[in-house]
């Protein structure tokens, strides 16, 4: 996978899985089976479970322990890393066996809210985090993996230059081959705003992590996508989409300036202009 395969993956990952754990009475049944069928049909993260658990065996009853008789059922999470991934994985599967009766199995653990979808993401939280977790360092593990060896083995030089074509130039038996991107005023803004914006957003308060970390993804995903000499036009709508939908449910938050970076709601409702500009210039 290329570094933007991955960087989409991580995206889609961590939103799917963060809708997971936020599940609700009506929505529990149907995303807990979108989520496995994604881990699933997935062939890099369905490989990263395969490689980790191929040779363990571990029953997922001796972490997720049934109290027959009465009483709270328990979670014993085992020592090895392994032995948790497989359980975890095992324990999903049987839900979904079992219906997918989310409810029934929450409200089997100690649970000190009297409300049903607090019961609920509290025993996701409890029980499959470190299942995600795991997948979400995976991914950025293999990130950096393909940051490095493209550093390391590319012939390629990228050469910004405003408003000249590159050309490709062989010599000898060797070859290097010049890229050459168009940055334009639209192209250079839209950088000078994610510059400032991106630092700020650990400067945010009051928003949750995941929610941070997915805008995060959504502002890096247009950056690498206005630096492409062919941005894709795809990956720049699932970005902006993302940017606008985190300016909308926290504009007052937005709209305070942020003392370090000087950055306010209205650099946010630029770049997402700026954005729309530089869309509509692409063929």
């Amino acid at each position: 996978m290329t570094y933007g395969d991955l960087r989409e993956l991580s995206l889609d990952f961590r939103r799917l899985s963060s809708s997971f754990l936020n599940s609700t009475q009506e929505t529990a049944s149907v995303l807990i089976q979108r989520f496995k069928a994604y881990i699933d049909n997935t062939l890099f993260i369905s490989e990263l479970l395969k490689k980790a658990t191929d040779s363990v065996e571990y029953d997922f009853n001796d972490c997720f322990r049934r109290k027959e008789l009465g009483g709270w059922h328990e979670m014993a999470p085992p020592v090895e890393e392994a032995c948790h991934i497989k359980a975890m994985y095992d324990y999903i599967t049987a839900i979904i066996d079992n219906n997918a009766n989310v409810l029934g199995v929450a409200m089997s653990y100690y649970h000190s809210s009297r409300k049903i979808d607090d019961q609920i993401q509290s025993f996701l939280q409890n029980a499959f985090k470190p299942l995600i977790d795991y997948i979400n360092d995976s991914i950025s593990k293999e990130m950096i993996i393909v940051e490095e060896e493209a550093k390391r083995h590319s012939l390629s030089m990228a050469q910004n230059i405003e408003n000249v074509h590159g050309t490709v130039i062989q010599q000898g038996t060797g070859s290097i081959t010049s890229y050459t991107h168009v940055v334009n005023s639209e192209s250079q803004a839209i950088l000078d705003l994610l510059e400032r914006i991106i630092p700020s957003l650990e400067k945010i308060s009051g928003v949750p992590g995941d929610v941070v970390e997915d805008v995060k993804d959504d502002l890096l995903s247009i950056s690498e996508q206005v630096k492409s000499p062919s941005p894709k036009k795809s990956r720049l709508h699932k970005g902006l989409s993302g940017i606008k939908k985190f300016a909308g449910e926290f504009a007052l938050k937005l709209g305070v300036t942020l003392a370090a970076t000087a950055v306010t709601q209205t650099d946010w409702q630029n770049l997402i202009s700026q954005v729309e500009i530089f869309l509509a210039s692409l063929h």
